[in-house]
């Protein structure tokens, strides 16, 4: 995500976007040679939810200049439609910001909006759109990529997986695709499902950047990974102490996080692909030694065995907690009805897939099991079979651990799915 232009003044960037609005030239074509084109064009774009958008569904239109997104609807038979932008227009549209939305939360069941590209703080503004959005309400986003920008545009979407996908906290993506280019200039086009349980999971603990981490994990982190982790920024050259201090709080969440996950979708039975010195592999061990459960198991593989020797002695005796020299198509035959699976392994193209591939028969029996894709991130040859996966299963999340150890950005993919590949 590239911002185009900052602001020393709220009121300047308001003014500013303002002025495309009150165009008199605009105005005039919106209203007048557009109207009828618009309306019509809105009408074929919700068409695509027309099993999701019955005619008693609460609508809300973000940026909706002179309405026509509003109408569009109403004609559909949608009868509750409220249309906001920074410049009202009456009776179709009412003075709002998409920064502070002036709603209670909980209120729609569909959000629209094409002018995400205008926003001067996106996450702020889908931080707002997942507020006012009810559970498994959607929302709706179209914007521009890979073609030239307005003079309006406020930042510039490079990666919608990593610029758009990765900011919505409450929500899995279920669309995430391109689309012939529309009436509007819109050429892509993403849909969210706001999910009841990844919003307890932010209400409870927040996100990745905000979550705080017991001490008992964070000894976990400091004395499995730590020196690992200083190792690599010293060989990076990475000397600063705010920024070394900065990647090394953001990583050292990791492991925690994850594990909120496996206790709010009821996970008992981890598989893990990628040891390495064994940091996830102990922080699963850890929250599952705490469950008070049945038939709990921490399977895990590398085809090398340089796990941390004073973990590694603690739990060796307990038989919940397996590992297995090899990989995912050793680890395959100890492994059975598994909840939740996190791949770390190999980056290389096709890799993550043949994990996949290898582990199906593994998944848990009576529901959609969790996986959890490491290195999510287009330098790897592996980026684009996670890809496929996240938007195969209609069912996912993308976050941002923040930057590796050698100063790249890092992110993770969350899918939920029962994945049948023959």
């Amino acid at each position: 995500m590239k911002k185009v232009r900052h602001y020393y003044d709220y009121k300047d960037y308001i003014k500013f976007q303002s002025q495309k609005t009150l165009n008199p030239e605009k105005r005039e074509k919106w209203l007048g040679e557009e109207w009828n084109l618009k309306i019509e064009g809105f009408k074929r774009e919700f068409s695509k939810l027309s099993d999701f958008l019955t005619t008693d569904k609460k609508v809300l239109c973000i940026g909706a200049r002179t309405g026509q997104e509003v109408v569009a609807l109403k004609d559909m038979g949608v009868v509750d439609v409220t249309g906001i932008d920074i410049v009202p227009h009456e009776p179709h549209v009412i003075e709002g910001d998409m920064h502070n939305l002036d709603f209670e939360s909980n209120t729609f069941d569909l959000v629209y909006t094409n002018v995400i590209d205008h926003s001067i703080n996106p996450e702020k503004m889908i931080s707002e759109i997942e507020r006012v959005l009810k559970i498994d309400g959607i929302a709706y986003i179209q914007c521009q990529l890979g073609i030239d920008q307005d003079e309006y545009t406020e930042f510039i979407v490079d990666n919608p997986i990593h610029d758009i996908v990765s900011l919505f906290n409450q929500s899995f993506c279920v669309v995430c695709q391109p689309m012939d280019r529309n009436f509007a200039g819109m050429n892509f086009e993403l849909v969210f499902s706001k999910h009841e349980i990844l919003s307890k999971i932010y209400e409870k603990y927040g996100n990745i950047q905000s979550i705080s981490v017991p001490e008992e994990y964070l000894k976990i982190w400091e004395e499995v990974n730590l020196e690992t982790q200083n190792k690599k920024l010293d060989e990076s050259k990475i000397l600063s102490e705010k920024i070394r201090s900065d990647i090394l709080d953001g990583l050292s969440k990791r492991g925690y996080y994850l594990t909120r996950f496996a206790e709010a979708f009821e996970c008992k039975r981890i598989a893990e692909v990628g040891t390495a010195e064994g940091w996830q592999y102990y922080t699963f061990s850890k929250f599952i030694s705490d469950l008070d459960a049945d038939s709990t198991t921490v399977l895990s593989c590398d085809p090398r065995d340089v796990r941390n020797k004073e973990y590694n002695e603690k739990y060796k005796n307990d038989n919940r907690f397996v590992f297995i020299k090899g990989t995912s198509k050793e680890m395959s035959s100890h492994a059975e009805n598994i909840d939740l699976f996190y791949i770390d392994g190999m980056h290389d193209k096709n890799s993550v897939i043949q994990d996949v591939v290898n582990l199906e028969n593994c998944q848990a029996s009576d529901k959609k099991s969790v996986w959890i894709f490491d290195d999510f991130d287009e330098r790897f040859g592996c980026f684009q079979d996670i890809l496929t996966l996240c938007q195969a299963s209609k069912m996912f999340k993308v976050y941002s651990v923040g930057q590796t150890a050698s100063g790249k950005p890092t992110h993770q993919a969350i899918v939920v799915s029962q994945f049948r590949t023959q």
